[in-house]
C-alpha cells in the first residue's frame, strides 16, 4: 500500500482509556549508546521495558534510579538490532540476575548469541508477523534495511497511548510509514545532515555507507517520513534519535522543522547523547513533557527540552 493512502491504523484510539499511564524517555542516543526506557501502569499493575541495550546495565540502572525506578523491576529489553552501540555485552549478566527476557528477531539471534547472550535469556519473535503481547503491551514490529542484518521498528499499543520507534533506518519505506501511522509519540531517527556530511573528513566508503539506502536516515529523510506519517492525524510527541555528533547539529535540525513543519516543530524533543530526557508522559494527568533527567554536576532543565546547541 502506497504511503500516501489510508493508514493502516485509523482506527487506533488517540488517547489511552482509564487510569492508565505510560512514561516515556530516551536515556541516550548517539554511536556511543542508545537506550530508551518505557513504562505502563494499569489498575492491573505496571510493566516496564527498554529499546536497546546501548548503554550499560550500570549506567541504565544510575539514569533508572533518578527517574525514580529500578532496573530489576523492567521485564523486557527489545532490540532493534546488535550494533555495538545498541547492544552492550553487559546485558547477558543483568538478564541473567535479575530475570530480564532479551527480545529480538529471529533473523537476529545469531548476532544476540555473538554478544555473549545466553540462549536461555533470548525470546524470538517474527519481525514480518503480527507482534506479539506483554502483558496489556501489544507490540508491532517492523523490518528495515539497514546494512547487512537489518534492523526492526516498533509501533507499541498500549491502555494508556501509543509510541513508534524507529532508529538506523536505510530509508522509509512504505510499511514502516504505514506502522507509525496514529501513534501518540513518534521516535524516530534524523542522524545527518547530508552537506555535513560530504564535507566531513571521513571516509568516502563511510559516507556511501551511511548515505546509501542501507545506512541511517538524513535530516532531509527523516522530515519527509514524519510529513508521510502525520497524514491523517499528526503525533502529539515526535522525539528524534541518533543524532550524529559529527555531520549534524540540533539548531541546524530545529531550523529545517520550523520551515518544513512548522505545526510540528513545537512538539520536538532532540535526543541527546549522554542525558535522558523526558519524561514523556500519556494517560492521566499526561500528555505532556517533564523536565530533563539531573545527573551530578548538571543543570535541571525545567522545560524539559533539549540545549540547542551550537553548529560547528
Amino acid at each position: 500500500m502506497s504511503a500516501l493512502h489510508g493508514p493502516l491504523f485509523a482506527t487506533t484510539a488517540r488517547h489511552g482509556t482509564g487510569d492508565a499511564t505510560l512514561e516515556f524517555v530516551v536515556l541516550g542516543s548517539s554511536s556511543a549508546g542508545n537506550t530508551s526506557f518505557l513504562r505502563v501502569e494499569t489498575a492491573h499493575g505496571a510493566r516496564q521495558l527498554l529499546i536497546d541495550g546501548g548503554l550499560s546495565p550500570k549506567a541504565t540502572r544510575g539514569f533508572l534510579a533518578l527517574l525514580g525506578h529500578d532496573l530489576a523491576a523492567t521485564d523486557d529489553l527489545l532490540f532493534t538490532h546488535f550494533d555495538h552501540d545498541h547492544a552492550k555485552t553487559g546485558w547477558s549478566r543483568a538478564a541473567m540476575k535479575d530475570g530480564l527476557r532479551l527480545r529480538c528477531s529471529s533473523r537476529h539471534v545469531a548476532h544476540a548469541r555473538a554478544r555473549g547472550y545466553p540462549d536461555v535469556c533470548i525470546d524470538a519473535f517474527d519481525a514480518g508477523g503480527q507482534g506479539f503481547s506483554l502483558g496489556e503491551i501489544r507490540v508491532i514490529p517492523c523490518e528495515n534495511p539497514h546494512d547487512d542484518g537489518g534492523t526492526v521498528a516498533f509501533r507499541i499499543e498500549t491502555p494508556a497511548g501509543s509510541v513508534g520507534f524507529a532508529t538506523d533506518l536505510g530509508r522509509a519505506s512504505d510499511a514502516l510509514v504505514e506502522s507509525m501511522r496514529g501513534v501518540d509519540i513518534l521516535a524516530i531517527e534524523s542522524n545527518y545532515d547530508r552537506a555535513m556530511q560530504l564535507d566531513s573528513p571521513r571516509p568516502a566508503f563511510l559516507k556511501d555507507r551511511i548515505m546509501g539506502g542501507k545506512g541511517h536516515l538524513s535530516n532531509d529523510e527523516c522530515i519527509d517520513a514524519v510529513r508521510a506519517i502525520a497524514w491523517p492525524r499528526e503525533p502529539e510527541h515526535v522525539v528524534l534519535l541518533h543524532l550524529s555528533r559529527e555531520c549534524n547539529c540540533p539548531d541546524l535540525v530545529r531550523r529545517l522543522w520550523r520551515e518544513a513543519l512548522p505545526s510540528l516543530e513545537p512538539r520536538l524533543t532532540i535526543a541527546r547523547p549522554f542525558e535522558p530526557i523526558g519524561p514523556i508522559r500519556l494517560g492521566q494527568g499526561g500528555n505532556r513533557v517533564g523536565n530533563r533527567v539531573e545527573s551530578r554536576g548538571e543543570r535541571r532543565i525545567d522545560s524539559g527540552a533539549e540545549d540547542p546547541g551550537r553548529c560547528a
